[in-house]
């Protein structure tokens, strides 16, 4: 939020205080922002005019013209050195497993940076510890192949341009006053970071008003629809930057996001009739690639 703040108009709380440590009072990090006025847009979602809601697209437009605006040169999150100034950091995501879930879910010592990195070595690594996935071990030659191929496509592969990117961009994130009937505030950058330019929206969150519902699903992708055109209007080039440069690059992505899929879910117990299905969507990118 300190770079956001000098190098951006984006609408931002101000942070009042911050904490990254757990031997604090209240026992966990913590991040105290100001008093934001209006209401997240997901409380309105349904109420809002076609007008309204045109400002709303017009203003995120804006915002993610801006971060397009700025390139980088490496990966990773944002964090502040002892001088106060933004370096890049390690990379944080919110699909990383969190030390309450660790514990939980995993045995004994398994607990680290290393185990949940979003790499594919530290994948095979949670596909060796956990019991409910050792339905993937019988693929690990596979996996290890596909990662010892990767250097030999760097070039390929790195070809794609750097943003920063909220990565959570859907409507509970967003305070709206409606009085100007403007978004107010963005909020919960905490897991924002650097990233490969397709990889702006990687949980198909942008435009979600957060219903957990089929009817709400396809609202998001026709209100995505609407988004583009408006793009298209105002000479946004948000789509055209962030599509893969190769289709090799898309068969990396979608061999990592299905792996990540069954490490995160398969441990929990959940959707155990869609993992295989998983598996083969893995093997079969994988392929692409001599593994």
């Amino acid at each position: 939020m300190t770079w956001l703040s000098k190098n951006t108009t984006i609408p931002l709380p101000d942070v009042i205080a911050y904490d990254s440590f757990t031997n604090i009072p209240v026992g966990h990090e913590y991040t105290l922002l100001s008093h934001i006025q209006g209401v997240t847009l997901s409380d309105v979602y349904d109420r809002l005019s076609d007008e309204q809601m045109n400002q709303i697209l017009d203003q995120l437009i804006d915002l993610l013209t801006q971060l397009q605006a700025h390139p980088w040169d490496c990966i990773g999150g944002l964090t502040l050195d002892d001088q106060g100034e933004v370096q890049l950091g390690p990379v944080v995501d919110e699909t990383f497993w969190q030390v309450p879930d660790i514990e939980a879910l995993w045995p004994e010592g398994a607990s680290g940076d290393s185990e949940h990195r979003r790499t594919i070595q530290d994948y095979i690594r949670l596909i060796q510890t956990h019991e409910k996935l050792a339905f993937m071990r019988d693929i690990v030659p596979r996996l290890e192949a596909f990662v010892a191929s990767l250097p030999k496509h760097a070039n390929e592969l790195n070809n794609v341009k750097l943003r920063l990117a909220h990565k959570d961009l859907y409507f509970a994130n967003m305070m709206f006053d409606s009085l100007p009937g403007k978004i107010t505030d963005i909020l919960d950058w905490e897991f924002a970071g650097v990233v490969p330019y397709p990889q702006w929206n990687p949980r198909s969150s942008f435009l979600w008003n957060g219903i957990d519902t089929s009817e709400s699903l396809n609202e998001k992708y026709r209100l995505l629809e609407v988004f583009k055109q408006r793009c298209k209007e105002k000479g946004c080039t948000l789509f055209q930057e962030t599509e893969y440069t190769s289709t090799l690059q898309d068969d990396m992505q979608r061999a990592v996001d299905f792996l990540w899929a069954i490490a995160e879910i398969s441990p929990r117990g959940q959707r155990q009739e869609l993992v295989q299905g998983w598996k083969d969507m893995v093997l079969e990118n994988i392929e692409k690639f001599g593994a």
